[in-house]
Parts: structure tokens; C-alpha cells; sequence
């Protein structure tokens, strides 16, 4: 295990100690401990990978952690108790959330496990349309036509091709939410699982159209369908999740609106203190 997933498992337990015992700041401590996280996660993008889009994520991400950790050690105000709640809700859905998705993202065997149930099922569908393809245990996916692979590599699932990352997002809101547990449930339900099999479906387009060529050589059929038509479609997908999740949950909405209303309140205090 890379030693920085270390951090993450350290901000869950300061997470679930400020919860239990309802203290804001060690909740602002595992906001602190995860900005370091975050900040890797913008070196490894940035330079590594040079990633811009997925860099400017981490940013976006590294700026809420270290926001968040000073809203949560500000004084308080009158309305101290509605914005305590606020504070311990985006701290549930964030515990979670990442409770969720690091033993994937950590530990070989379940990030093994997911990336070759989600391979195998991309396989099976793909056969299933008459594309002749197989599987090369636990990740690979490899067109029949050998001379194809005589120039051009296999397709690779990775665990940002399982989905992990969207559906724990939904899974931390949907269950961390302050609501009656049985919409909570079915909130849960028209999002994670739908989120999955949309997933599947990008993974069984990318596949096709890299071997099938579709929108010209293998690698620019693959770079316009996976970099271009396939984001497009997992954030129409994911819209049209969140307005579901909404419609059944309005409380995650509520608390959504409630976040940015604190947000731009704080934030606005802030500068014309400043100024």
C-alpha cells in the first residue's frame, strides 16, 4: 500500500471521532490530514500525468478540504447550531464516502476484485452485441483478431473505469443525509446501481469503437470516444442521476443549497472583513 493512502485512513478515524463525540475541531483536523492527500493528488496529475483536467479536480478538492477545515474552527456565530449540523453532515457524507472508496483504492485484493468484475461484465455484454472480444484476467481485454494486437495494445480497465469514485460519491450523500431511512434506501438505489451499468455501458462503447475503428485508427477512435463522447455522456449520466436523487431526496438538495448559501455568507463576511 502506497504510504499516502495512509492519510486517508487517518482522516476517516478523525472523522469518526469528531461524530461521535460531536467535537468541530477534530473534525477540522481530518479536513487538514486530507488536504495532504489532496495536495499529492495534484502533484501526481499535474507532473506525473499531466492530467489538467483531472488536476484541476484535486485543486478544486484541496481548496474545499482547507476551506472546510477553517470554516469548522471558526468562531461561533448565533447560528452556531444550524451551521454545527452542517458542518457534522458534510463530515458524515465525507467519512462515508472515503470509508467507501480507499479500501478499493489501497489495498490490491478488492481494487483486483472490482476491475475484474467489471471487466467481465464489460466482456460479456461486448460478446453479447456480437463483438468478438476476451478477457485477459483481471483487467485486459483483448480482440480476437491477433493482428490487430500486432500493433495496438488490449484495452485496460483501471479502477477509474469501475465507476468507484461517482458511486461512493452518491452512496456518501444518499445514505449521509438527514432523512427517513427508507428514501435514503431508494435514493441509494436509483443512484449507484444505475451509475454502475451506465458505467458498464461506457466501457462497452470505448471498447467498440477502439476495435471497431469507428471514428477513424484504433487510438484516435479510442481518444475521441473515451476523452471526448464518453465524458460528455457520464456528465449528462450523472446529471440526470443527481435530478433523480433529488426528486426522491429533496433533503440532499436542501442540504446542497444550504452548503452554498453558508458558503457565500462566510465567504463575503470574510472579505469585507478583510477590507
Amino acid at each position: 500500500m502506497n504510504f499516502l493512502y495512509g492519510i486517508p485512513f487517518i482522516t476517516i478515524g478523525l472523522f469518526a471521532l469528531a461524530l461521535l463525540f460531536r467535537k468541530r475541531a477534530v473534525g477540522a483536523l481530518g479536513w487538514l490530514v486530507f488536504s495532504l492527500y489532496c495536495a499529492s493528488e495534484v502533484s501526481y496529475y499535474l507532473i506525473e500525468k499531466a492530467e489538467y483536467f483531472d488536476a484541476a479536480i484535486a485543486v478544486i478538492f484541496l481548496a474545499f478540504t482547507l476551506l472546510f477545515a477553517a470554516l469548522m474552527l471558526k468562531q461561533a456565530s448565533p447560528s452556531d447550531r444550524e451551521e454545527a449540523a452542517l458542518h457534522f453532515t458534510v463530515t458524515k457524507i465525507a467519512l462515508i464516502t472515503a470509508a467507501l472508496y480507499f479500501p478499493f483504492a489501497a489495498f490490491p485484493a478488492p481494487e483486483t476484485l472490482i476491475i475484474a468484475l467489471t471487466t467481465r461484465i464489460t466482456v460479456t455484454v461486448l460478446a453479447s452485441l456480437g463483438v468478438s472480444v476476451y478477457m485477459v484476467y483481471p483487467s485486459s481485454i483483448y480482440t480476437t483478431a491477433s493482428s490487430f494486437h500486432a500493433v495496438y495494445k488490449p484495452i485496460e480497465i483501471i479502477l477509474a473505469c469501475t465507476a468507484i469514485q461517482s458511486m461512493v460519491l452518491f452512496a456518501g450523500l444518499t445514505l449521509g443525509v438527514a432523512a427517513p431511512l427508507n428514501r435514503k434506501l431508494k435514493a441509494f438505489l436509483v443512484s449507484v446501481p444505475t451509475i454502475y451499468v451506465l458505467n458498464i455501458v461506457r466501457n462497452v462503447f470505448v471498447t467498440a469503437a477502439y476495435f471497431g475503428e469507428w471514428f477513424g485508427p484504433p487510438l484516435q477512435s479510442f481518444d475521441i470516444g473515451h476523452g471526448i463522447i464518453a465524458r460528455i455522456f457520464v456528465m449528462v449520466s450523472l446529471i440526470a442521476v443527481a435530478y433523480a436523487v433529488f426528486v426522491l431526496l429533496p433533503e440532499a438538495l436542501d442540504l446542497i443549497e444550504y452548503f452554498f448559501r453558508y458558503l457565500f455568507k462566510r465567504l463575503t463576511a470574510s472579505m469585507r472583513i478583510s477590507g
